[in-house]
């Protein structure tokens, strides 16, 4: 059976990496630096994430409370998009800074 096969390759797999020993076949090579640099730092910015998660919040807030205007809470679906704008960016820009260690 096939599947025996595969479950005793990886439970051989997870006895080397736990013993700090090479696994005989399929032995994963470490990463260059370049690639767990590229990783860690990748994809968009701080600024940029905080940016778009400003457009989509207010764009969001802004579009529901034009809608919604004939309610009696409702009042102004600019200044609550822009309200939810500048709150979405401060937030995104706080909670995406990385990480001291």
């Amino acid at each position: 059976m096939s599947g025996n096969d595969e479950i005793e390759r990886l439970l051989r797999e997870v006895d080397a990496s736990l013993t700090g020993s090479r696994a005989s076949s399929g032995a994963v090579t470490p990463a260059s630096d370049a690639t767990v640099q590229k990783a860690a730092t990748g994809g968009p910015g701080t600024l940029t994430k905080a940016l778009i998660a400003a457009v989509v919040c207010g764009g969001l807030v802004f579009t529901a409370t034009f809608f919604l205007q004939w309610l009696p809470l409702i009042d102004n679906p600019v200044s609550s998009g822009l309200g939810a704008a500048v709150g979405a960016f401060l937030t995104a820009l706080v909670l995406g800074r990385p990480r001291k260690r």
